[in-house]
């Protein structure tokens, strides 16, 4: 966001330098701080609207690689992770979506990751994901004119779980996600659960349960709640005030669509 200088990309490409790359920068900015691009590989779309989802969808609306890396501004390509993205979608080129490992430091994994190639992936591999490790094979997901819900996302109604309710679509219309244990990428580990309060937490949730899961909504709430009750991230106290929020959340969602 707001950036006016390419040079952000310099530490994200260690190996090479950046140009050397396909890249298309979708800058949500404001008038007269816009970001403009001296090499051909490089385009530079600058958007005066807000929101994660639509960004992600305005980048698939204007790619034209085959394979596309979704990414953040602040994460650090690891040594030959082209390599390994090839790789994958070579033995798996009917793939709509191939999710690889990101590390909060050199080899040190960001959070748990199957150890092997997954193909079978489950609802709750599909509430873990991050959009760090996600490469979309272009021309299925176009076939089927999926795209990110822009209720869901930093910036909208809902301020997380684009990457579940996206995948959830994908899973649900029978396209193929598999999980790849090589990492591409490396991201800082950052801890929200402390500055997002309990109604803000548990409304998003209950509008990702619902998209998600449709009527199995309420299993997946409490296995929420009994998750967060174990690693103590709520009080037993709270517990009510949690499952009213997801309530409200769940219908923000079906008064959305």
């Amino acid at each position: 966001m707001v950036r006016e200088d390419p040079d952000f990309l310099i530490p994200m490409f260690p190996s090479r330098h950046y140009a050397n790359y396909n890249i298309l920068v979708i800058n949500q900015t404001t008038e007269g701080r816009t970001l403009t691009s001296n090499h051909p590989s490089v385009r530079v779309i600058n958007s005066f609207d807000k929101g994660l989802s639509k960004s992600r969808n305005l980048a698939l609306d204007n790619a034209r690689g085959a394979l596309c890396v979704i990414i953040d501004d602040d994460v650090v390509f690891r040594e030959n992770f082209e390599t390994h993205i090839i790789a994958a979608f070579t033995m798996n080129p009917a793939a709509a979506l191939i999710t690889f490992r990101a590390e909060k430091t050199p080899g040190v994994p960001y959070r748990k990751y199957p150890e092997r190639t997954k193909s079978q992936v489950s609802g709750l591999d599909v509430l873990g994901l991050m959009s760090i490790e996600m490469v979309l094979n272009r021309e299925v997901i176009n076939s089927g004119s999926f795209r990110f819900d822009e209720n869901f996302g930093l910036g909208a109604t809902f301020g997380m779980g684009e990457e579940a309710v996206f995948a959830a679509q994908l899973k649900k219309a029978g396209r193929t996600i598999v999980m790849e244990p090589k990492t591409i990428v490396g991201h800082a580990a950052v801890s929200t659960h402390n500055t997002v309060s309990i109604q803000d937490k548990y409304f998003a949730q209950g509008g990702i349960f619902t998209a998600v899961f449709g009527d199995k909504y309420y299993k997946w709430l409490m296995i929420k709640l009994l998750f967060d009750l174990k690693q103590s991230q709520l009080k037993l106290k709270d517990v009510m005030k949690a499952v009213n929020a997801a309530k409200e959340g769940q219908k923000a969602f079906i008064r959305s669509n």
